[in-house]
């Protein structure tokens, strides 16, 4: 019964449509094309939040453990901060850190405390996104994408 009821259904649709004007079958095409566009950019931007949500609790878990090895290497008069060195700690402590805090991206220490052991600001990124800890201002997370990349010489858009 359902099925005979939907086949007459589409059949009447069909039939009004092969009837329907130029005008009305374009504005019909342009509706289902934004409400296609709605969906696709909607999941799209679900997808970025929880990309963004789950870089905050990782920059969380890696301020934290910064905190914990930290402790731990001024009970052991070790050094903690090396701010000539890539990611701004002391040989080893950066892989302690992402293997305490079970951090699948990179922390990056941007800002010690003058007494070498606090962390004041501290980057985890992972995937194109971006986590910043500031003692001050708290978490913000972002999503960095390449919109132009220059080559060597100035002005030389590289392909």
């Amino acid at each position: 019964m359902l099925a005979a009821r939907l086949g007459a259904w589409l059949r009447h649709t069909g039939e009004r449509w092969a009837k329907a004007a130029f005008a009305e079958k374009l504005a019909v095409l342009l509706a289902l094309g934004a409400v296609l566009y709605t969906i696709v950019t909607g999941a799209a931007e679900l997808r970025y939040q929880a990309r963004a949500r789950e870089a905050l609790a990782q920059v969380k878990a890696a301020r934290l453990a910064a905190s914990a090895v930290s402790a731990q290497c001024y009970s052991a008069g070790q050094t903690f901060a090396d701010q000539t060195s890539a990611d701004g700690f002391a040989d080893g402590i950066a892989e302690e850190i992402r293997t305490l805090g079970s951090l699948p991206g990179t922390v990056t220490l941007l800002q010690i405390d003058p007494n070498g052991y606090t962390v004041q600001r501290l980057l985890y990124q992972e995937n194109g996104m971006y986590a910043i800890y500031d003692a001050d201002d708290g978490y913000r997370v972002f999503r960095a994408e390449d919109r132009l990349q220059y080559g060597a010489g100035v002005g030389h858009a590289a392909a």
